[in-house]
């Protein structure tokens, strides 16, 4: 089973916790792209807040604000990250809202999309395009990296308890589910009401000789990666941290780990030139000159994934050998 049928199950426990909560998106009546409304559109109490809504990515975007604004908890289910490429104005305007309004109105709208390659089709059905999100002001921007996390990670984002004693600190939140993960077999029974049990940003995998950024679909192979090193040597212990949270980062505790061990890795999906990791290594650079014993390294994957043909699509990923092969590099630098 994957993660798909419990976050359906989640999705319309959300709904049944919270009446202020909704559901917008183009099919989500017939249980939308991924299923994720399924079944809280065939029960027939929830159903009344399972809002189809026109086929632009922009209305889904301006309709939710509205919603939020009027003091109830849009979730809308997109069937592409790429779509809110599509409504960017409307999002950068939800995002400066707190500001417009002088700190005194919040936007608690959740945006969930798949995101990145992993359905086999290319195109842009395979791209990543988190560093663009990540650059809209005022917007929240996470990224599962797992597939038992996808539950926990949606029940706390869907959370803006506070906002309305905090509106200053909270505005619109998307969510990426990595398609690679989201189709991924589930090795764990998951708990529907266990929230993330950590920050958002975590320490996955101790280590001290290097340190390694990943998330989304490029957590696996990180961690993959870093198990074979200590298998090839055990001297070889290296530190796995998931960003889980792209936008605003914490700075502080990424300047921590990095700075723990000197020898950097940043792996990611998506392209390398004006990806995130470029914005990574330059908060590093900045921050954790003094401490780095060897040059930041930047495994993503082979090719543009806009430009990836569906048979090629996981080429677009960074591989768990490209990973290893970049922590021994600077390992015995």
């Amino acid at each position: 089973m994957s993660a798909l049928q419990p976050l359906s199950r989640l999705v319309a426990a959300l709904l049944r916790e919270d009446e202020r909560r909704c559901l917008l998106g183009e099919d989500v009546r017939s249980g939308g792209m991924l299923g994720l409304s399924r079944v809280a559109a065939q029960d027939e109490q929830l159903r009344a807040r399972v809002l189809g809504s026109p086929l632009t990515a922009s209305a889904h975007v301006a309709h939710a604000g509205g919603l939020a604004l009027a003091g109830l908890r849009p979730i809308v289910l997109l069937p592409s990250s790429t779509a809110l490429l599509e409504a960017l104005a409307a999002l950068r305007e939800l995002g400066r809202l707190r500001w417009r309004s002088g700190e005194q109105r919040a936007v608690p709208a959740l945006f969930v999309a798949p995101n990145g390659p992993g359905f086999g089709v290319g195109g842009e059905a395979a791209e990543s395009v988190e560093a663009t999100l990540a650059a809209v002001p005022g917007v929240e921007l996470w990224c599962a990296g797992r597939a038992e996390d996808l539950c926990a990670y949606l029940r706390s984002a869907a959370d803006f308890s506070g906002a309305e004693a905090r509106p200053a600190q909270v505005g619109p939140r998307v969510l990426l589910l990595p398609r690679s993960v989201v189709v991924r077999d589930l090795l764990v029974d998951v708990d529907l009401d266990q929230a993330l049990p950590r920050s958002v940003t975590a320490l996955v995998r101790e280590g001290d000789r290097a340190t390694v950024f990943a998330w989304g679909e490029a957590l696996a192979p990180a961690l993959a990666a870093a198990q074979a090193c200590a298998a090839l040597d055990p001297a070889i212990e290296v530190k796995v941290v998931d960003l889980g949270r792209l936008a605003p980062l914490d700075e502080e505790l990424l300047v921590e780990h990095a700075s723990a061990t000197g020898k950097i890795v940043i792996a990611h999906a998506g392209p390398r030139r004006g990806g995130l990791g470029a914005e990574l290594a330059a908060l590093f650079a900045d921050r954790c000159i003094l401490h780095l014993d060897a040059p930041i390294v930047r495994v993503t994957g082979e090719l543009e994934p806009a430009l990836v043909a569906g048979h090629e699509e996981l080429r677009a990923s960074p591989s768990a050998s490209a990973i290893a092969a970049a922590i021994n590099h600077v390992v015995h630098y």
